[in-house]
């Protein structure tokens, strides 16, 4: 839906389109290729999406990690040069301190990476018209303590935007979009909340083509639906060493995504490729923090239905 401004208010300050309303007719076009990724589940009563590619799992544990190193070994060395932390010398004071700061900051990384939960799912139920979010609120201060909570919507109050996000990682100049959740006031376009859906993506198609399959599963149910193999759950070291580079995944798996990959992707592997040095030890940090990571649990009256 194009526009030159947001019909939401507020509006979205990463604001880039409105996609069309969740009630409107849409045409036949919704299929992607890459839509099954982000499905968990969908059957005749609800359809299940993941949010497990918005958190970059592993990040985290592996800066906490080389932090918490670099910090023990500065300690270690002012140990060794007889340098207390009650030495009355501002050197001292300084040091001792920006160790206790540092080592605070890279031990709440890698308890926050290894304590959000596996993925934060949205279910959409089309017998009740409601939807639910699995949602943990995400942040470095360790207190107060987290916990994760569900929020309920009418999907009657739920509308869509695209948000866009632009700028210089220090290599390229980057663009992602993401798919965002807006819950309105009933019969208003005033915002109560929003959600994002889907993040960090470098086309549009992908996230437009999300929402018309949300919006055509709660209006006609599966029958109209294009066939998505829903997501493999499971948690595996190889899958988790290849999460930032699946282009290079020898198995079956790594095959359907490449086959699914276009000009773009493959540009965008490219560039990213020369960066394996990064992307290996963050896929086996993915792997111990999922490892550690808590398994969503929806209330029990929900999944007996």
């Amino acid at each position: 839906m194009s526009s030159d401004q947001s019909r939401f208010d507020p509006p979205n300050r990463h604001w880039y389109e409105d996609l069309p309303e969740s009630r409107t007719a849409f045409g036949p076009d919704i299929d992607s290729p890459t839509l099954g990724d982000e499905i968990n589940a969908v059957n005749e009563t609800y359809l299940e999406m993941s949010r497990v590619g918005n958190v970059i799992r592993g990040g985290l544990l592996m800066t906490g990690t080389v932090g918490l190193l670099f910090f023990i070994w500065m300690m270690m060395v002012l140990i060794r040069a007889g340098i207390g932390p009650n030495a009355a010398l501002i050197f001292p004071i300084i040091s001792w301190s920006v160790i206790a700061i540092g080592t605070t900051f890279s031990v709440s990384c890698i308890v926050l990476d290894c304590s959000i939960p596996r993925d934060m799912p949205v279910r959409f139920d089309r017998s009740d018209s409601k939807v639910y979010v699995y949602d943990y609120p995400v942040r470095l201060m360790p207190f107060p303590p987290r916990r994760a909570q569900m929020k309920t919507f009418s999907w009657h109050d739920v509308e869509a935007e695209i948000t866009k996000q632009s700028g210089y990682n220090g290599k390229a100049y980057v663009t992602r979009y993401a798919l965002v959740l807006v819950i309105c006031k009933p019969g208003t376009n005033e915002v109560i909340d929003r959600l994002t859906l889907k993040g960090n993506d470098v086309t549009l198609r992908g996230l437009q083509a999300m929402w018309n399959y949300i919006r055509r599963y709660m209006i006609e149910g599966v029958v109209n639906l294009p066939p998505a193999q829903p997501r493999v759950r499971g948690i595996s070291l190889r899958r988790s060493v290849f999460t930032y580079m699946p282009y290079f995944d020898p198995s079956v798996e790594g095959t359907h995504f490449r086959d699914r990959m276009g000009v773009i992707d493959w540009l965008l592997a490219l560039l990213m490729m020369w960066f394996f040095w990064i992307w290996l030890p963050m896929g086996l940090c993915h792997y111990i923090a999922m490892k550690c990571a808590p398994e969503p649990q929806w209330p029990a009256e929900m999944d007996a239905r």
